[in-house]
């Protein structure tokens, strides 16, 4: 019998609520997380820093950290935890033929020149990489080239390499380019293997040393990227994008990536946008 009710008791003060941590989320220790990020991956939040700092603590408050000591803490030590965070920082909506005077301007480009090998970085999702092919295509010229694209931001690396989108994505493009090549599963649009065999998608920091050993490249698409850079990494990687490029290689940035001409380039302006051509050797 005391057994009985000995054990009743302690059931009820297992349903007692353990009351949470309190939260303490000091915006000079998530000053210092960005700091880190910068240094590694490049990335810029000063301009939006009150911002990212929420951010910061919408991701702590999801795996049940509460406070951002803690969090710089768990970043240190866990690779997972901080993958999780760039590709929570890194998420940028994107969708098909976005901005694609460039496109054009490459088109007329491959009337006249060989191209073997085109990078794009970052390639987020996938869908600028599929653009460029698919405008191409559009165009009725002959595909013979292969495309890289990268990115530090590893669910958007597998949402690419699966090529499968949404009807919002894919609503800027011509109906006969989605019944080609895009097979509709559920709500989804997929890219067929016809296309994805030009494409490869990788991991890749723009700011670690083996970025240069990518190989040799004949054009660069880096797209508003270099908005989250200082001036002096967006003069860094431009010196890596040339050394990437073949000689007179093409370079096609954001019309805000940057407001000079870097060393080694000249800049061209067409009707469809501008562009960066590279140098010398």
């Amino acid at each position: 019998m005391f057994s009985f009710f000995r054990k009743k008791k302690e059931s009820k003060e297992d349903q007692k609520v353990v009351p949470k941590p309190q939260k303490n989320f000091d915006d000079t220790v998530a000053k210092e997380i960005l700091a880190k990020i910068k240094k590694e991956f490049g990335l810029d939040y000063e301009k939006q820093e009150y911002i990212t700092f929420r951010k910061l603590e919408r991701f702590a408050l999801k795996n049940e950290i509460y406070n951002f000591s803690e969090l710089a803490s768990k970043l240190d030590s866990s690779a997972t935890l901080k993958e999780e965070l760039i590709n929570m920082l890194t998420v940028g909506e994107t969708y098909f033929y976005r901005e694609k005077g460039h496109f054009e301007i490459f088109a007329k480009h491959l009337e006249s020149h060989h191209v073997s090998k085109v990078l794009c970085a970052p390639s987020s999702t996938g869908e600028e990489v599929y653009s460029i092919l698919l405008y191409i295509f559009q165009k009725g010229q002959n595909v013979s080239f292969e495309i890289t694209g990268i990115d530090i931001n590893s669910d958007a690396l597998q949402i690419a390499k699966e090529g499968c989108y949404s009807k919002r994505s894919v609503s800027k493009l011509p109906q006969s380019l989605l019944e080609r090549y895009f097979a509709q599963q559920d709500q989804k649009y997929c890219i067929s293997d016809e296309l994805k065999r030009y494409a490869t998608f990788r991991y890749q920091n723009v700011f670690d040393d083996s970025f240069v050993n990518l190989g040799k490249f004949d054009i660069i698409f880096c797209r508003n990227m270099l908005i989250y850079f200082s001036d002096a990494e967006k003069k860094l990687l431009l010196e890596k994008f040339k050394t990437l490029l073949n000689p007179d290689g093409l370079l096609f940035l954001g019309h805000a990536d940057i407001s000079f001409v870097p060393d080694g380039y000249i800049k061209e302006h067409t009707l469809n946008g501008s562009y960066y051509k590279k140098v010398g050797f």
